[in-house]
């Protein structure tokens, strides 16, 4: 699997700008080294909506433990560093 990471807001405003002023999806391509199936996405994302921007970064996972069970996981697992996952349930709950 390739290690994907998602486009910066100003790498997304390159890409749109290029494309706008009349460059190929090959020469963009090979100007800034994006995929041409990226600069194509991208380039129809803006057309589409209007914008350059990704909305995947403002969504988040929530945290499944809150600050005061950090503290109390914290203590549990100092009191008995030996303790195996069973233990520490039964502690925790």
């Amino acid at each position: 699997m390739a290690f994907y990471q998602d486009l910066s807001d100003f790498e997304r405003g390159v890409i749109v700008g290029a494309r706008e002023m009349g460059h190929s999806i090959s020469e963009v391509a090979m100007k800034f080294g994006f995929a041409r199936t990226t600069i194509s996405r991208v380039y129809r994302e803006y057309r589409v909506s209007g914008k350059t921007s990704n909305f995947r970064h403002r969504f988040r996972r929530r945290k499944t433990l809150k600050e005061l069970d950090n503290c109390r996981q914290t203590r549990i697992l100092k009191r008995d560093r030996r303790a195996i996952l069973p233990q520490i349930a039964a502690d925790f709950g």
